[in-house]
């Protein structure tokens, strides 16, 4: 008889979807939901702490990486509802929030059917903090050492590194930062 994990209960992957846990301790990985569509990607390998939850939600052809030594302290929630990829760099600081890659929904040209609003990848690079109730949309990329400030909007911009950037829609509000997990 096959022992099931106990995390795996809150698991629905499709066929062909991989999940890589290395050095994730199963006590982080019950707090996971994942629902994946077919041949998904998904590597939790980074994920350091997780004080909350974190819920996944793939289509078809999606891919998830979670860079080295992620941070996790509010509720977390990845969303890729058509195929495209979420990228998060290493030793990422997340207040909770949202990611999404799609608005779910098509949004086409009355005239041409063109769809206006299709999916498109996040990368959130090395050491960003994110504040807590953060939303970021399709298209978005957050330099590296940058700060986002509570409740902001990221809305398919590509932010420069060292900055803090917040508001909605959100924009630089500082440049030449970095941050420090340690209160000084």
């Amino acid at each position: 008889m096959v022992h099931e994990p106990s995390y795996s209960q809150n698991w629905e992957l499709g066929h062909g979807t991989s999940v890589v846990t290395d050095g994730v301790s199963e006590t982080v990985l019950a707090r996971i939901s994942i629902t994946s569509g077919s041949n998904c990607s998904i590597d939790l390998s980074g994920l350091a702490t997780l004080n909350t939850s974190l819920q996944i939600f793939m289509s078809d052809g999606c891919h998830l990486i979670l860079g080295e030594g992620m941070m996790v302290n509010g509720a977390l929630r990845l969303f890729m509802h058509e195929p495209s990829s979420i990228t998060i760099g290493s030793h990422c600081l997340f207040g909770g929030g949202d990611v999404w890659t799609s608005d779910m929904h098509s949004i086409l040209d009355k005239d041409t059917g063109e769809r206006l609003n299709p999916a498109e990848s996040i990368v959130i690079d090395d050491r960003v903090w994110l504040g807590a109730e953060v939303l970021i949309l399709g298209g978005s990329r957050v330099g590296r050492d940058s700060v986002v400030a509570a409740r902001s909007l990221v809305t398919g911009k590509t932010f420069p590194d060292n900055s803090v950037i917040g508001g909605q829609p959100a924009k630089v509000l500082r440049s030449n930062v970095v941050w420090d997990i340690r209160i000084r």
